[in-house]
């Protein structure tokens, strides 16, 4: 294998970009959809008169999404586990890109009544189901193409669609803003978003459908072992102590990312009476201040382990939880941004950068799919979306902000606890987990010289 090429002779650069074209699309869609479930939704699809209800019911439409991630995440890793990684993540890109068109064209509650906010429901559910199958797909396509050594770098490619994501949905609503105004905006200048993150699948298509399955996939698969009728419960039956671990030590992660990147949007707009837009600068600024680092801390687990890196992630979102809501207390544009980029850059890029590479190595080739995806899903459901209300709540009943901070901490305490009872992988072998990456390397060399050599 060289260095640009994986073993069956694919370009590395398109599998990156394979990779990471889904979850770009599966953030741009999430990002933009909880945008316009706060400023526009509420006034388009649901029965006006009480706009506190409309809003409300808008957010629900988009929770919806939570409860078919799990549900994906089993399906599509069943397919992916038992018929191919690339079968599955052709699947979910369709479904996304599908809903995502459906959501720019959908009627208004003017034009359809009840039925319209009944299909942006249903719409949203399917685009709940395929981002439950994307994520693990996209993940697995980096790492196990990835060449020796370096799969916390290629791992690195899914990640980046949440910077990347975050940015474009904010910067595509803000320009088409800019150019229609608010009215415009809300008369169907929202949907120009909508129509450019269906388009994405198209680009999407065209790279994946030039990607084989890897030859860790292949070779498990032609040696028979675990490819059964029902992946998912060989996980269950047989892994289930690492998904439990696994999905806790993620905790940190989900509720740092949604107690204080995401909630303290409401406490600045709503509490402190700033205006949306620092919302949305600080937002930006993070995220792009944020991709440097998730290359320096992929890279830096390819040398000292997955582990140690995830750790700093944890600590990080633990010993900034006080700090950071002292600095948004501030009331000042700098303090905001000075925040928001520190979750960024640092707490948030360790843990997201090595996500895919960790959890990918976790399990067997057999239940790769299925592991990596259950255990991200779930600990979004379990620990992201609750994240929110959880923090919402404890400040409306103490009247602190800080209530929040200690919400955070021990969410990262549980994690951390949990992360102390995961074993290292960075140097063992994808398709035999109990031989370091060099010796399975060796032997696979000797077995395989004629598909390695071309």
């Amino acid at each position: 294998m060289s260095a640009t090429q994986a073993q069956d002779g694919t370009p590395l650069k398109r599998i990156a970009f394979a990779s990471m074209v889904g979850t770009v699309i599966e953030w741009y869609d999430f990002f933009l959809f909880v945008l316009c479930s706060s400023i526009v939704f509420p006034h388009i699809f649901f029965p006006q008169g009480d706009s506190a209800s409309a809003t409300i019911e808008s957010f629900a439409v988009f929770g919806v999404a939570y409860v078919a991630r799990p549900v994906g995440a089993a399906v599509f890793g069943h397919y992916g586990d038992k018929l191919g990684r690339k079968t599955s993540l052709t699947a979910t890109l369709v479904l996304m890109g599908g809903a995502t068109l459906g959501i720019a064209v959908l009627p208004t509650y003017d034009s359809l009544g009840l039925a319209a906010p009944v299909i942006l429901t249903v719409l949203r559910l399917c685009q709940g189901f395929g981002l439950g199958g994307e994520w693990g797909g996209a993940a697995l396509l980096a790492v196990e193409h990835a060449p020796p050594g370096k799969r916390g770098l290629y791992g690195l490619f899914p990640q980046l669609g949440n910077p990347i994501g975050f940015f474009l949905s904010n910067a595509v609503l803000q320009l088409t803003l800019l150019v229609v105004g608010r009215d415009g905006f809300e008369r169907g200048g929202w949907r120009v978003a909508f129509l450019i993150g269906g388009a994405f699948i198209f680009i999407g298509l065209y790279v994946r459908l030039r990607i084989m399955d890897s030859q860790v996939f292949i070779a498990s698969k032609a040696r028979g072992k675990g490819h059964g009728s029902f992946p998912l419960g060989a996980l269950l039956r047989n892994h289930w102590k690492v998904l439990v671990l696994s999905i806790v030590m993620q905790a940190p992660f989900a509720v740092g990312s949604y107690g204080l990147n995401s909630y303290f949007g409401t406490y600045v707009t709503d509490t402190l009476g700033k205006p949306a837009s620092w919302v949305l600068m600080a937002g930006m600024v993070g995220s792009l201040l944020s991709i440097p680092t998730y290359i320096a801390f992929s890279m830096l687990s390819d040398k000292i382990g997955r582990k140690p890196v995830y750790a700093i992630g944890g600590f990080g979102w633990l010993i900034l939880a006080l700090p950071f809501y002292w600095l948004i207390s501030t009331g000042s544009l700098i303090g905001v941004i000075v925040a928001v980029a520190l979750g960024w850059s640092i707490c948030h890029a360790a843990s997201f950068a090595v996500q895919s590479s960790y959890l990918a190595e976790l399990f067997p080739t057999e239940v790769r799919y299925s592991g990596a995806s259950m255990s991200y899903q779930m600990s979004s459901v379990l620990f992201g979306a609750p994240a929110g209300a959880i923090a919402a709540a404890l400040y409306a009943n103490t009247g602190s902000i800080y209530s929040v901070s200690i919400y955070v901490i021990v969410g990262c305490a549980v994690g951390l606890i949990a992360l102390t009872q995961v074993r290292e992988t960075f140097r063992t072998s994808l398709d035999h987990p109990s031989e370091p990456a060099q010796a399975s390397a060796t032997s696979r060399a000797a077995s395989h010289a004629p598909l390695d050599a071309g």
